[in-house]
């Protein structure tokens, strides 16, 4: 019995909550009636497609991860690149806090954006696990 085949269920179905969330984060921020609204929605689309391929990494390591283990530091990177790029966003980006409605707004952002973050960095922890475990079972069995 794989050990750590919960581990990689729970990776998938993060990733599925995580894009969820993506959405519903991008659609109060594009629908609010903010500088975003309209035209600028291209940017937040092009973001949510590149993390719609997170789920299905997942679904693909959690299937079958023996053959999918290549994919591994793909995920990782992934993963940390879309971490860095969104502090980065968040700390570079201009913000207009004319009302109560922009500062709710742009708590709530912040608020699930942290969240998202940090399940990210657990998950990369969750993925070099592993990854450490599919090396070693190789190394056992003679190296694949």
């Amino acid at each position: 019995m794989d050990v750590l085949r919960p581990l990689r269920a729970t990776l998938f179905f993060y990733d599925v909550f995580r894009l969820l969330l993506l959405v519903v984060l991008f659609f109060i921020v594009t629908l609010g009636g903010g500088s975003s609204a309209g035209g600028a929605f291209f940017p937040y689309l092009v973001y949510l497609s590149a993390n719609a391929l997170f789920p299905l990494m997942a679904l693909f390591l959690w299937l079958s991860l023996e053959e999918y283990r290549n994919y591994l530091p793909l995920y990782m990177a992934g993963k940390i690149i879309a971490v860095v790029s969104f502090y980065a966003w968040e700390f570079l980006s201009p913000r207009e806090l004319g009302g109560t409605d922009n500062l709710v707004k742009s708590m709530v952002l912040m608020v699930g954006s942290i969240f998202i973050s940090l399940a990210d960095i657990l998950s990369v922890w969750g993925a070099w696990t592993l990854k450490n475990k599919v090396v070693r079972n190789s190394l056992e069995n003679g190296g694949a």
